[in-house]
């Protein structure tokens, strides 16, 4: 990665605007409700989660192409300071902790005004360090453009030295990142660990095209990496847990406070595989990821019933999110999920001029009568009303649909 100039954003001014803005009753509600529904307790009302970002790149106003969070949280208040300061991209936030902080405490501004049940945690926006451990280099631009080099073999891949993984200077990066944020953030925010990038996902990234021939012509490497990726995987997550102080077994995942499991896992390769071999070489290394961590958040994007009857199998994941919910029908997923024991959190799409009223609707009935299934945030297209209102709206439609 190339140098970048360090930078010197004006961080007490967002921290003061959050610290103005911040309700910590209101956000110990939103926590005793997300609470409640990962641990199967009553609760009075399903939570809703409402934020809004606003991105843009450098000091390019008009160019709106970088996304600041990762959660595209809809619904919410909008910032209009955000307009008057200069703002950076992301491999200048990657290069400074300092910026890191300040560009995320904007979207998390909209989510502190926005008076929904939302949770205020902020991880930095590292790239997957572990392809860089086993020797890659790679690429960022200041859209949000990731990219690795040329990959490596399967035999390179496998005689990578993790031993010292802790010392390597990505690692120690990523670490000084936490440390700033835990010194530094406002009084209500809390810092975040950065995602695990599932076992075939990094391995993915690692092999490039060739890993799907190496699945048939040399299957038994191929476990042996994944195992590697996998125990490499719950080292890190050791250490970020560790200096962020967060418990093993509960994981703070933006406005997410998740207490029925430690870890969230991104798992976007998952489709190139066929259900049979995902579950023959997958399935494992995801449980004992879980496992370590009492249980574990499984992010994907795409449509993959096939596979999520395999993963609905695995006790140790906790929370399903799926990245693309306007390719499923959500009531029947999120009613699959139940059954299985597992809720969902993340969005559903709000459909081209769908009132706000129906909307709500369709999201009190994907969380059932028992307002359980589910911790939804708002998804889609505006016009928007106030927070408040949306809000309100949301306790009442519930009140209405499903009576106690």
């Amino acid at each position: 990665m190339n140098a970048t100039k360090m930078q010197n954003p004006d961080l007490n001014t967002i921290k003061g605007l959050i610290e103005e803005a911040i309700d910590l009753q209101r956000l110990e509600i939103g926590r005793k409700r997300q609470d409640s529904i990962c641990r199967g307790q009553p609760l009075d009302y399903a939570p809703l989660i409402l934020g809004h970002c606003q991105p843009f790149v450098g000091d390019c106003k008009e160019n709106r192409t970088f996304i600041m969070g990762d959660h595209f949280v809809a619904g919410g208040t909008v910032v209009p300071e955000i307009e008057d300061y200069r703002h950076w991209g992301l491999a200048e936030q990657i290069a400074s902790p300092k910026v890191m902080l300040y560009e995320g405490l904007w979207e998390l501004l909209s989510w502190v005004r926005s008076g929904s049940d939302a949770q205020l945690s902020l991880r930095p926006r590292m790239v997957n360090v572990l392809p860089i451990c086993f020797g890659m280099d790679y690429q960022v631009t200041d859209d949000g453009t990731m990219w690795f080099s040329k990959a490596l073999s399967l035999d390179e891949a496998l005689d990578a030295d993790l031993d010292d993984l802790d010392k390597h200077s990505e690692v120690q990066l990523a670490l000084e990142h936490l440390r700033f944020l835990g010194e530094n953030l406002p009084e209500g925010v809390k810092t975040s660990c950065p995602i695990a990038v599932g076992p075939l996902t990094t391995a993915d990234y690692i092999l490039g095209k060739d890993i799907w021939l190496e699945f048939y012509d040399r299957p038994e490497k191929i476990r042996n990496l994944l195992d590697k990726i996998t125990e490499a995987t719950i080292r890190l997550l050791k250490l970020y847990k560790s200096i962020v102080d967060e418990p093993m077994d509960i994981a703070r995942i933006g406005p997410l406070y998740m207490s029925c499991g430690g870890i969230k896992i991104g798992n976007d390769s998952l489709v190139m595989l066929s259900p049979e071999m995902f579950q023959e070489f997958i399935h494992p290394g995801i449980a004992k990821l879980a496992k370590v961590f009492s249980g574990a958040y499984h992010h994907s994007c795409g449509f993959y019933p096939e596979h999520l009857n395999g993963l609905c199998d695995i006790k140790e994941i906790t929370v399903f999110n799926f990245g693309e919910p306007k390719l499923w029908d959500m009531p029947q997923a999120v009613s699959q999920l139940q059954q299985s024991g597992k809720i969902y959190y993340g969005g559903w799409e709000r459909l081209p001029a769908e009132p706000i009223e129906t909307y709500l609707r369709r999201g009190v009935q994907i969380c059932g009568p028992q307002r359980n299934r589910a911790i939804l945030h708002a998804k889609g297209e505006g016009p928007w009303p106030e927070a408040s209102q949306t809000m309100d709206l949301w306790y009442k439609l519930q009140d209405d649909i499903y009576p106690r």
